[in-house]
């Protein structure tokens, strides 16, 4: 996502200046709140701070993504597999009326 931001801005990815990478979202939402700099990140990862003001949003117009959820084809699924694929058919309908 972030090299096709930078393409279509017309900055080539190689003069980024990445200094940090990080394991997690939640890590680097945390990295962020400590000042280490800016990140292009999942709306649903800083919600909360966000709210709080620990962080700040700055709306960016980017390439729509598709995912898939995927299981395994020979385990019954738990209930918090159900609960995720319930949220994220309300999510995907929430999107798709705007």
């Amino acid at each position: 996502v972030l090299e096709d931001l930078a393409r279509r801005e017309g900055i080539s990815f190689a003069d980024l200046r990445i200094f940090l990478v990080l394991p997690s979202n939640e890590a680097v939402r945390q990295a962020v709140e400590a000042g280490a700099g800016a990140t292009i990140i999942s709306e649903l990862v800083v919600e909360r701070a966000v709210a709080e003001g620990s962080l700040r949003s700055v709306p960016i117009d980017l390439p729509k993504r598709d995912f898939a959820m995927i299981t395994h084809r020979d385990r019954q699924a738990s209930l918090a597999q159900m609960a995720l694929k319930a949220y994220l058919g309300a999510k995907a309908g929430e999107t798709a009326r705007g």
